[in-house]
């Protein structure tokens, strides 16, 4: 004869079954949503500059709606009238921007980066006491509505170490370039 007052009882696994059936869901979800976060952010569209295009023979590079270059460069020997710190030495920069379309590329601050440390400036222009001129442009030149894009060069001048050598890259990050960037070696 069985006892009815007895109560039955349920085994671990059958009374926890939604707990752990959410957590089979949830934590394959977390570790895929994870993954595709990084992979997104390291790879093509994820507007992280990952992969450098360099120029071919001509010197020039066709990125993102323009032609890039040839760049100039040469260190500045007569630094007078300008703010300079002292034991710095002025690397000066040109790079031809000329739109293929009718919008003009955006871009990010151009950088100067030592090939053989890594070491990253940025154009210097406000801190040497230069003031903004239309003309030489430190910072890609934006198009507005009903303007045609005109050809224009970027002037970069960059305060670096004395001790500081060559060769450097100068890298232009095109805004939504999928993850490339332009990137042309000089050794002034």
């Amino acid at each position: 004869m069985t006892d009815d007052a007895t109560p039955i009882r349920r085994g671990w696994w059958r009374s926890n079954l939604l707990s752990l059936g959410v957590l089979a869901v949830l934590l394959p979800a977390t570790v895929l949503g994870i993954g595709w976060w990084k992979w997104d952010h390291a790879f093509p569209g994820s507007g992280q500059p990952v992969w450098a295009v360099e120029p071919g023979k001509s010197g020039t590079v066709e990125l993102q709606g323009a032609t890039w270059g040839p760049v100039r460069s040469k260190e500045v020997a007569d630094t007078s009238g300008l703010d300079m710190p002292p034991n710095a030495k002025l690397i000066l920069v040109g790079v031809p921007v000329d739109p293929t379309g009718d919008k003009g590329p955006g871009c990010w601050s151009p950088k100067l980066v030592q090939k053989s440390t890594g070491r990253v400036w940025l154009s210097a222009r406000t801190e040497l006491g230069l003031l903004w001129n239309d003309d030489e442009p430190e910072d890609c030149v934006p198009t507005f509505e009903g303007e045609k894009a005109e050809r224009y060069e970027l002037v970069l001048p960059y305060v670096v170490p004395d001790d500081v050598e060559g060769p450097f890259w100068v890298d232009l990050e095109p805004l939504s370039a999928k993850s490339k960037y332009v990137r042309f070696s000089i050794d002034p």
